[in-house]
């Protein structure tokens, strides 16, 4: 199993959240008098952190991955699908912006996985593939845009099992 990192981009956001977060509760805390408001904020300050802690821990344990049978693409801990390697096409590496409003969606004939709005790496289907992605219901899309942190590593390693 290779494993194909796609977390570089959305790190920094993550880190920023939590070093802002504890700033934000401390200035709150010294500024204030106001016991309810405080508990509030310090609350959702924990919730804060710990999903912040929570998606950089997934996006360092759960890369996308590519086996010999699969390859495996995930999204956070909200997506995960697995593709055999015989119906996958040749992979390139394609950078493109994407306009969508979620980072799992059918645009056109692509299951789109975006990192802050751009994809790396596309993989046309041999045939179309059935993706479902819940309240849209099931599609059929002709190949996956996603992004890797190296698209020219996972792009090589993706077509070394599909040729």
């Amino acid at each position: 199993m290779v494993e194909i990192p796609y977390g570089k981009r959305m790190r920094p956001r993550y880190w920023r959240f939590l070093i802002i977060t504890a700033v934000g509760v401390a200035l709150v805390a010294f500024a204030l008098d106001i016991p309810w408001l405080l508990i509030t904020l310090i609350v959702l300050g924990v919730l804060n952190t710990i999903v912040c802690a929570g998606a950089l821990y997934v996006l360092h344990r759960q890369p996308h991955t590519v086996t010999d049978d699969e390859l495996r693409l995930r999204q956070l801990g909200f997506f995960d699908w697995r593709i055999p390697t015989a119906d996958l096409g040749a992979a390139q590496v394609t950078e493109r912006i994407h306009k969508g409003q979620r980072s799992v969606e059918v645009i056109g004939d692509a299951l789109v996985i975006q990192s802050l709005t751009k994809t790396n790496v596309s993989v046309p289907f041999r045939e179309p593939q059935l993706v479902d992605l819940g309240k849209t219901g099931a599609r059929r899309v002709k190949r996956v845009e996603f992004w890797a942190d190296d698209p020219e590593r996972a792009v090589r390693e993706i077509n070394s099992r599909t040729t």
